[in-house]
């Protein structure tokens, strides 16, 4: 455990301002908690309580390095259909929370051989249910994640309470200006005042006559993630 935290101390001493312990997708922490891939007989394996004590005790290790006014996030796999539910999510975060563990990022899979079912990748959002789930059920900030692509779809997860966060990836690998775009589909920056005076003064010249263009965060027909 003292490597987790020896780590925690050097990113705080490099500067950075969000820990992230990564929990899901099979590695290391999410196979403690899968009776599936769990088959130790030790202190760390067989009872559920076993099972969650090394996530516990990492935890526990990088907040002990980690100062208290950074914010801590746990990434899990909510759902993986390998023995390890939103219900036992939900136990394990409350703990979580109590070790000082501020955000828990809300994802799936990793664990299982097959796609599972709740793949549905033609819907926008659709691992957004897991993280408002988790949100109610533990009672702690979560981050949602996974085909949110446009602008005014992450405010509507936000508005609609549904996560506190919104993390987006892949989209700003296909549009590294998503923010700027985002932000003028919302009218928080119409003028664009945030980007730099010799590139905003254009922009903004240019939407002042009409020539704004359609931003890729300006699309319409958002899926639902019913």
């Amino acid at each position: 455990m003292d490597a987790w935290g020896k780590a925690a101390a050097r990113a705080d001493q490099a500067g950075f301002d969000v820990v992230e312990l990564h929990a899901a997708h099979g590695y290391l922490i999410h196979s403690f908690l899968s009776p599936e891939a769990n088959q130790r007989t030790d202190d760390y394996g067989g009872s559920e309580a076993n099972r969650l004590r090394f996530a516990i005790e990492v935890a526990e290790s990088v907040r002990a390095n980690w100062p208290a006014p950074k914010p801590l996030f746990v990434r899990l796999s909510i759902e993986d259909e390998a023995g390890w539910g939103p219900a036992e999510n939900a136990r394990l975060v409350r703990i979580l929370k109590t070790k000082g563990v501020d955000v828990i990022d809300c994802s799936t899979g990793g664990l299982n051989s097959k796609v599972p079912n709740f793949f549905r990748l033609n819907e926008y959002g659709y691992q957004v249910q897991f993280a408002d789930y988790i949100r109610r059920e533990a009672d702690i900030m979560t981050m949602a994640v996974g085909l949110i692509i446009h602008g005014d779809q992450a405010e509507a997860i936000l508005q609609d309470k549904k996560a506190d966060l919104v993390a987006v990836g892949r989209e700003f690998i296909h549009n590294p200006n998503w923010a700027m775009d985002a932000a003028q589909k919302l009218g928080v920056d119409p003028t664009f005042s945030t980007v730099p005076p010799q590139m905003g003064y254009w922009l903004e010249k240019r939407a002042r006559r009409g020539f704004g263009g359609n931003p890729s965060t300006w699309q319409k027909g958002i899926a639902s993630d019913s």
